[in-house]
């Protein structure tokens, strides 16, 4: 029989042994890595960093990177979903590391410039006021809204990424919910 039942390229099988291919050394197999999840992790590490996503999600996905090739576990299924976990983890790592040294972030350019009516059915939400809003919430409750409600993971998958149990990773959503909807409606009145 021919090779007819090869995997195909990003088969789950395909991204492991790449995987254990660039352990290895291989860099073809570490660039096709980097080419098919860096995209998604790097979108992960800025999620979770808030206002310290800057160049500090490209140094997140580096760490995570090099995690993931140094590491002696291995994925029990997805790649690229083991690979952004590594990545949120890293991001709270450093969340705490930059909490230790109170470092505060720059004012963005959206600082001050919502204008949008508080309470008007018809007023929408632009990116940057919910990226304000998210950067103001706590590392851990930015972590679970990042990878439930922004990265589609189920509450199962973040409290596995995040280190606690489902229920927890549910409460911390929930809280988190409620907070960024308050963040949202205290947002500046129009003045026009």
């Amino acid at each position: 029989m021919d090779r007819e039942t090869s995997e195909s390229p990003g088969s789950p099988r395909q991204e492991h042994d790449e995987l254990l291919a660039a352990r290895d050394g291989d860099q073809k197999a570490g660039r096709s890595l980097v080419a098919r999840h860096g995209a998604s992790m790097l979108r992960t590490a800025w999620r979770v960093l808030g206002a310290y996503g800057g160049t500090e999600a490209e140094d997140v996905v580096q760490e995570a990177f090099i995690a993931a090739l140094t590491t002696p576990a291995l994925p029990d299924g997805d790649v690229g979903a083991w690979l952004r976990t590594i990545t949120a983890r890293k991001a709270l790592d450093g969340l705490r590391q930059l909490g230790r040294r109170a470092e505060q972030p720059l004012p963005g350019p959206d600082a001050g410039t919502i204008r949008a009516q508080a309470g008007d059915p018809d007023a929408t939400l632009d990116v940057l006021t919910v990226r304000h809003a998210l950067g103001r919430l706590a590392a851990t409750d930015r972590a679970v809204l990042t990878l439930v409600d922004l990265e589609g993971w189920s509450m199962a998958e973040a409290a596995r990424a995040l280190g606690v149990t489902r229920v927890a990773a549910k409460l911390r959503a929930v809280r988190a919910r409620r907070k960024l909807a308050r963040l949202l409606a205290e947002r500046p009145q129009d003045t026009r």
